[in-house]
């Protein structure tokens, strides 16, 4: 086990809160079973000392950022910043993760009396030459950013276009409660590209579903299920030793999608969700 993934669960073991996505998996018969992979934090857990939590992300995120890039080794968090490559929403995503803790850590460290939490809303106001860093964030905004940072540390989606669909909501949604913003690069952070952003809280996962092929498109014969507003839909199919999760996001009103598209944007990464053979 890596130092990162020691440290998430000693983290988890001191109560700190993750919205994972909870995931019902349901059968060819229709039969469903359920895994709630959210954690929530309780009384004397580290959700009770936020400054803690957040100096602890940082530094996970920090050295993550050096794993993946050792060049940046023993440069200031400005210059890692600005040195991180914008390859795509992966990388977009992140950077901006980073720009926002960057500032929240500085803060704590730096300025403490300039770090709040009240009405809701994480407050930060401080000035360092001649910049004024300034951050308000909802407490759900706030979820959301812990969240992403934890699903990047893991890893455990992959780096694909459904981790790439979970991230673009939850970021989105952060950046949403983010209704100030100033730093020594400006005071717009970058949005996700217009890819498909998939809902996060519920995805039900349909295993094996019926599914036929013809002219180059695979059609689920599975019934449409209707969803609640909170819920997406998966579905998991092997073929050929490999194994496709494909949302519903990404399916035509029919429910097909083109073999092309299935091979090239939905094989499965990572062990996120755990997927039920039959």
């Amino acid at each position: 086990m890596s130092f990162i993934h020691q440290s998430l669960t000693l983290l988890e073991d001191a109560g700190m809160s993750v919205g994972y996505p909870n995931i019902h998996w349901i059968a060819q018969d229709g039969r469903q079973s359920s895994f709630f992979s959210a954690i929530q934090g309780n009384r004397g857990s580290i959700e009770q000392n936020q400054h803690l939590k957040l100096v602890m992300i940082f530094s996970l995120l920090d050295f993550h950022v050096d794993t993946m890039h050792p060049g940046m080794e023993g440069k200031s968090y400005r210059q890692k910043y600005a040195d991180l490559p914008i390859n795509g929403d992966y990388d977009r995503m992140l950077r901006e993760l980073f720009r926002v803790a960057k500032v929240m850590r500085n803060a704590l460290v730096h300025n403490p009396s300039s770090f709040s939490i009240a009405n809701k809303h994480v407050n930060i106001d401080y000035t360092h030459g001649k910049t004024n860093f300034r951050l308000e964030m909802s407490l759900e905004a706030l979820a959301g950013f812990y969240t992403s940072i934890v699903m990047y540390l893991k890893g455990d989606m992959g780096r694909g276009n459904y981790f790439l669909g979970i991230m673009r909501s939850i970021y989105s949604n952060m950046l949403l409660g983010i209704k100030v913003f100033n730093d020594d690069f400006g005071n717009t952070l970058e949005a996700p590209s217009s890819g498909i952003k998939m809902k996060w809280h519920t995805r039900l996962v349909h295993s094996n579903p019926q599914h036929q092929i013809s002219d180059g498109r695979i059609h689920i014969l599975a019934p449409n299920r209707e969803l609640q507003p909170w819920e997406g839909l998966d579905f998991h199919i092997a073929r050929n030793g490999d194994d496709f999760l494909i949302p519903r996001e990404a399916l035509n009103e029919d429910l097909s999608i083109s073999e092309l598209d299935l091979i090239n944007n939905w094989k499965r990464e990572g062990h996120f969700p755990r997927l039920k053979h039959p």
